[in-house]
């Protein structure tokens, strides 16, 4: 069974890393054959940084029509929000004959399991500029019964790329420090019992200093990473039984990755999933990837 990945840029690898490390612990009757798209045009230039939302609608129908003529996966699983977001357009309705899924999905799935736990929490988006923009987290929780008082957004420019730039954490705790309280200021008092949803797959990474910027403020601060859960709606869209199946893993991008950036997700990634760090540092080079431009 051939599983795609994909995302704009690296964050997506921690889910691809999470399937493997699962596989590894019980592996399946038949073999799998993981393979991490890379969605980005280039290092510095990935869907939020687009002019405008059409831009980034027709650059990413290229890279799927792209990716189903030269690899035919079996599932591809959108890790990424932003894209995942800019996918439940009707611009995409052509592609829905295949096997698609897509992380905001899980993501809510999870943020309502958490509303019906505890009915007093309030959540805080963090989030890519283009996700905050289309609002799809915030309405779906206020469609399910979460006041609209207890949802707060909040973009976190710059983030992705210093947390994919430096595995120490330092840069993004920087940005946290303006981020998270320039989110508590958006409720009409600071909430006691708050749920940091993780809108972007960059930010699972760094969820400790999430937390930990958090707790500053807030009593009982939770994170909520839908990475992880990701996994569970990978793993739910193929059955097979328990066996001795294979596993491989390939990293394809239309750019080089950096040196800084290798070394910042092998420091994340650690040996949790050793074929995808491999996959990772032997990256496939492939210009063609994203279509033509």
């Amino acid at each position: 069974m051939r599983i795609g990945i994909t995302d704009s840029g690296v964050g997506g690898l921690s889910v691809c890393a999470e399937v493997e490390a699962r596989l590894r612990q019980s592996p399946a009757g038949e073999d799998i054959e993981i393979i991490y798209l890379n969605a980005a045009i280039e290092d510095d230039y990935s869907y939020n940084s687009m002019p405008d939302r059409q831009t980034k609608l027709q650059t990413f129908d290229r890279f799927l029509v792209s990716v189903r003529e030269k690899y035919q996966p079996d599932l591809l699983f959108i890790a990424c929000n932003t894209l995942s977001v800019l996918f439940q357009d009707s611009y995409f309705d052509h592609h829905r004959h295949i096997p698609i899924e897509g992380i905001v999905g899980s993501g809510t799935r999870e943020m309502l399991a958490a509303f019906a736990h505890d009915s007093d929490v309030s959540f805080i988006i963090f989030a890519t500029p283009t996700t905050i923009e289309e609002g799809v987290y915030s309405k779906a929780l206020r469609e399910h019964g979460v006041p609209a008082s207890r949802v707060i957004e909040q973009a976190c420019p710059g983030l992705p790329d210093a947390i994919s730039n430096d595995g120490s954490g330092l840069l993004a705790s920087q940005l946290l420090r303006k981020y998270v309280p320039a989110a508590l200021e958006q409720f009409d008092s600071t909430p006691s019992n708050v749920v940091a949803f993780l809108g972007c797959t960059h930010y699972g990474y760094q969820a400790d200093q999430f937390k930990k910027s958090l707790q500053a403020f807030v009593p009982n601060a939770q994170v909520l990473n839908p990475n992880r859960g990701a996994v569970n709606t990978i793993f739910s869209r193929f059955q097979t039984e328990p066996g001795h199946g294979s596993i491989t893993v390939e990293f394809i991008t239309r750019y080089a990755i950096p040196d800084v950036v290798i070394k910042s997700l092998s420091a994340y990634i650690g040996e949790m999933a050793p074929k995808t760090l491999s996959a990772l540092k032997g990256f496939t080079h492939l210009p063609g990837l994203c279509g033509k431009l």
